[in-house]
């Protein structure tokens, strides 16, 4: 089979969807699939790109719907030709993927990295606000046209289908490498790092961004760690909250047990996670997170609260702890006490290992694949639809809103593809 992946966020940007995207990709081509990754986004380097196809999402920031996209996009797609494509944001490429699996007659498929304007996310996306309404009266109008919706999780399907999206929706979670993840070597990462092989290790890996809350899990570990000495701090990760995160343990007189090493090499992670004894995760709006099952599968159980994610992977008692949303720092200061005092800690890292195996990889790109089948056995007549005008509306609306965008900060438009946007790639 071969098949078109369109999205908006992929490398050199680093994040839960690119990872997914990319991991995906290469799985089904180890299957022996074919892939090819339509992207907005600018490489670093301009040499060849096997598999992959940069392009813009507009061709300029004054014409929403320009037909030069069909001059340059569609034969290239042509070229591939594509058994199915696959959409991983309705909007911007999304509009030219279903244009093309309309005029070519291809089952289109459309997976919800995101749910777009919950009331969890309004506190700090400030502006995006207007942007993300009209993002999810797109998503929900946009998976009525596609042949199959997927999910990344239970949770985020039922809470689709509370905002409207009818029809059968898959959960197929992205796929972690549980083989590799099980190898880590936390003795060997604490003696490279001046972590005491005895101390017992909070441990945080992702990016470093109000989103995550990770003003909580400051407030949190540092109110553990000072009624818990020999104890100390593992971050790992960037963002605007890495300076305040170290300026809140100075404050505390912390410092020296704080171990902040921004992005790691590819080849530290799965050490990264074995050198630690609870994976601490406080976001509210994750749709699947990742690292939570990577942890899992070092045999690292997790403390987090019960939302879209955490409840999908871990099992409270078992393989972790999940507090409720409305916890306190202080509470879940002693849920980590807990964890170091308690007697289930051994108990409790293997059935995260062993819960982890539902997200191996291979697992997961044969599950993709079933759905691909269903779609492709299923596929509804491409022919125009009068609900198409509809779309076409609100897809312009999204755009529109968009390009507001490039007249607001670079901090703002920064968080662009955080949320599936694109940045702003405007030709010359």
């Amino acid at each position: 089979m071969k098949v078109a992946f369109f999205t908006h966020p992929f490398a050199p940007i680093v994040g839960g969807i690119e990872s997914s995207v990319a991991t995906f990709a290469e799985d089904l081509r180890a299957l022996g699939h074919e892939v090819l990754i339509v992207t907005s986004t600018r490489g670093t380097s301009s040499a060849s790109e096997p598999g992959l196809l940069r392009t813009s999402p507009l061709a300029d920031r004054d014409r929403l719907s320009p037909a030069s996209d069909r001059d340059r996009l569609f034969p290239a797609l042509d070229a591939f030709g594509p058994d199915l494509i696959h959409v991983h944001q309705p909007f911007l490429l999304g509009r030219r993927a279903q244009d093309y699996a309309t005029s070519r007659g291809l089952p289109l498929v459309f997976t919800h990295h995101t749910l777009y304007h919950r009331e969890e996310d309004r506190s700090h996306l400030g502006e995006f606000a207007v942007l993300e309404s009209a993002a999810r009266e797109l998503a929900i109008a946009f998976s009525a046209r596609c042949d199959a919706v997927v999910a990344p999780t239970g949770s985020i399907a039922g809470l689709l289908r509370d905002q409207g999206v009818s029809g059968a929706i898959a959960v197929v979670p992205t796929g972690i490498d549980t083989a590799r993840f099980a190898l880590g070597d936390g003795a060997r990462f604490r003696k490279r790092h001046g972590i005491p092989a005895g101390a017992f290790v909070v441990g945080h890996l992702g990016r470093l961004v109000p989103a995550k809350r990770i003003a909580f899990l400051i407030e949190s570990i540092v109110a553990f760690l000072a009624g818990a000495p020999g104890a100390v701090a593992l971050i790992c990760g960037e963002g605007e909250m890495a300076a305040p995160l170290a300026e809140a343990f100075a404050i505390a007189g912390l410092s020296d047990r704080l171990h902040l090493l921004g992005r790691l090499d590819e080849g530290e992670i799965a050490d990264a996670y074995a050198a630690m004894d609870v994976f601490a995760f406080a976001s509210l709006t994750d749709t699947q997170g990742l690292v939570l099952a990577e942890a899992m599968a070092a045999g690292v159980p997790v403390l987090a609260l019960r939302a879209t994610g955490p409840q999908d992977l871990v099992v409270d008692g078992l393989s972790g702890r999940l507090l409720e949303p409305s916890a306190t720092p202080a509470e879940f200061a002693r849920a980590l006490a807990a964890f170091r005092d308690g007697p289930d800690r051994l108990r409790f890292a293997a059935e995260a290992r062993r819960r982890s195996l539902d997200y191996d990889r291979r697992t997961c790109a044969e599950a993709l694949l079933a759905v691909y089948d269903e779609a492709s056995a299923t596929s509804r007549d491409r022919t125009p639809d009068p609900r198409d005008r509809d779309l076409a509306a609100l897809h312009e609306r999204v755009e529109r809103e968009w390009l507001r965008f490039a007249d607001w900060s670079p901090a703002l438009r920064a968080l662009l593809p955080t949320r599936g946007f694109p940045i702003f790639d405007f030709p010359d």
